[in-house]
Formats: C-alpha cells, structure tokens, sequence
C-alpha cells in the first residue's frame, strides 16, 4: 500500500509553490545575489579566552533563498551573558539589512551602507548601542567583527577577532 509521509506532503506542498519563488521573478534573482555577497561569512566563528571562560560565538547559515541566518553567544566567566539572533536579507531595493535582535531586546535593522568583497558594513544613526557594525574577511579562517558605538566613529568601541572552528553537533 502506497502512503504519504509527511516528508512526501512536504516536498510536494514545495514544489506547487515553485511558480511564485523569489527565484521565478527577476528583482528576486538580485536579492539572491546581493545576499550572495555576504556568503564568506558562512560557518561557526569563535573568539576564546586561553582558559575558555570568556567567549564570543557567532555561527552563520549559507545563503538561501535570499537569507543568511546568524546567532551568536557571549560568555563571561563561564556563564552566558547574551545572545543575538541576526539575519542578512536583502530588501526591495536590494540593500542588505542586517536584522539584530540581541537578548530579547526590540528587533533593529541595519541597512548596509557598502558592500565589498570581504566586507559587510551595516549602520543605523537612530539606534543607541551600537550604530555601526563591519565585518572584516582577514582570511578564510579569520574575520573580525567591528563595532562603533557612533555612526561616524573611526574608532570602535570594540573588535572581535574570530578564528573559524568547527560547528559544534553532530
């Protein structure tokens, strides 16, 4: 006897969509694209202490389907201080927004002010702390995530300097 599995339901309620994707329409096409740009930061990023007790995480999903999904973690003397979930979605436009929500904090966006290969520059002047952040590609194993309380700071208030490491899991 022939049945449907929910995994069955699934591909099929996918594929009757197909018609309408972001894929199917051309503006969307660009969104993909734009989102693209920001795929060297695919993977798990992590910034340690030498005894382990203070840390900042981020890991980061590949592009698809026009999004990049993102969280990270802080821990200071063992205990987790924060957490951020984050996404890097491109607009109508085609901008990139990178969309913060830090530890249960109201959402903020912050659209990308340039776009280079190997670096994400995302600023919002009307949020406190902070109004600027850039990712910066060292090399494959190395970006450094620079935050500025101002949006016209040239100093930043700090620099976190991950190294790449393996996705925890299975």
């Amino acid at each position: 006897m022939n049945r449907l599995t929910f995994g069955h339901v699934a591909v099929l309620a996918t594929l009757s969509l197909l018609p309408t994707t972001a894929f199917a329409q051309a503006d969307s096409i660009e969104m993909l694209a734009g989102v693209e740009a920001a795929a060297w930061l695919a993977g798990c990023w992590e910034a340690a202490s030498a005894d382990g007790q203070d840390a900042a995480e981020e890991q980061w999903m590949a592009p698809r389907g026009g999004l990049m999904v993102g969280m990270s973690r802080s821990i200071r003397g063992g205990e987790a201080r924060g957490y951020e979930l984050v996404t890097i979605r491109a607009d109508a436009e085609g901008r990139l927004i990178y969309h913060a929500e830090p530890s249960g904090q109201a959402p903020t966006d912050f659209p990308a002010r340039s776009v280079e290969d190997g670096r994400l520059e995302f600023v919002n002047p009307d949020h406190d702390f902070p109004q600027k952040i850039i990712y910066v590609r060292m090399d494959e194993d190395f970006v450094h995530a620079v935050v500025f309380a101002k949006a016209d700071d040239a100093d930043p208030a700090f620099l976190i300097p991950y190294r790449r490491t393996k996705c925890a899991g299975r």
